[in-house]
């Protein structure tokens, strides 16, 4: 295990631009998945992004990938295709198998949900779990699909914040046939395609810029490692890691 007293300078210069609210009791990560959705060739990748409502409580007017909390639904959804080997195996580390896909499926529903995107293939879903996320995806003509959605990152909200979430960050390079119009939605604005050395110009979190520097490491390596970038808090502390720990 290797950790660093503090993260890199322009990560702590976001911490304390977005001055994040403190809470004086510890509140419990929730589950929460990310989907970086990439698109173009290497050294001309786009990524999708959009800008958090000035109104949320959580990170405001914060450019960031689509993504939020697992819900109950994401457990029973209908879905095509299988996760990556590779994926699921690192899930399974921490989770059941339900879990896993549950947190993929997360990410997929957030993104439909948040961009208009939807990862999937044309298919039809009788089953009503009331949710209307999840129905307005089927009612488009289309099942979530799992095939290509790798996992290259997790990070947990520091303690003391109003509200703490235990992300998982997952990842897609689409083909041009995959690539559709993308919407602004009531959670994200100005959503769009960005170059990777345009996000850097956005206002964004520091930990946003450290997966998308994780995300450029995992793609460098010619065969994806066994193990992704962990950053999380430990006793006031950054501490980045790889999960699962190397013995």
């Amino acid at each position: 295990m290797t950790s660093q007293p503090s993260p890199p300078a322009h990560v702590l210069k976001k911490e304390q631009d977005n001055q994040l609210l403190l809470s004086p009791t510890g509140v419990r990560p929730k589950l929460a998945a990310s989907l970086v959705l990439l698109r173009g060739k290497p050294g001309r990748l786009q990524v999708l992004m959009g800008q958090r409502a000035r109104q949320h409580d959580f990170m405001p007017s914060i450019f960031v990938y689509p993504g939020g909390r697992v819900d109950r639904a994401d457990h029973y959804a209908p879905s095509l295709g299988a996760l990556p080997i590779r994926t699921q195996t690192l899930l399974m580390h921490k989770f059941s198998a339900r879990r896993a896909r549950a947190l993929a499926l997360a990410s997929i529903r957030e993104t439909f949900e948040e961009t208009g995107l939807i990862i999937g293939q044309k298919g039809t879903s009788r089953r009503n779990l009331t949710h209307k996320g999840w129905q307005s995806f089927f009612d488009k003509g289309y099942m979530p699909d799992l095939d290509g959605i790798e996992l290259f990152g997790r990070a947990i909200t520091p303690p003391r914040r109003n509200k703490r979430f235990d992300t998982w960050f997952f990842f897609k390079h689409l083909s041009e046939d995959q690539i559709a119009p993308v919407s602004d939605s009531a959670e994200l604005l100005g959503v769009d395609w960005f170059d990777l050395d345009q996000v850097k110009t956005l206002k964004t979190h520091g930990i946003t810029l450290l997966m998308l520097d994780a995300l450029k490491d995992h793609l460098e390596h010619k065969t994806a490692p066994s193990d992704i970038f962990f950053m999380h808090m430990v006793r006031g502390q950054f501490h980045q890691e790889r999960f699962p720990q190397r013995t």
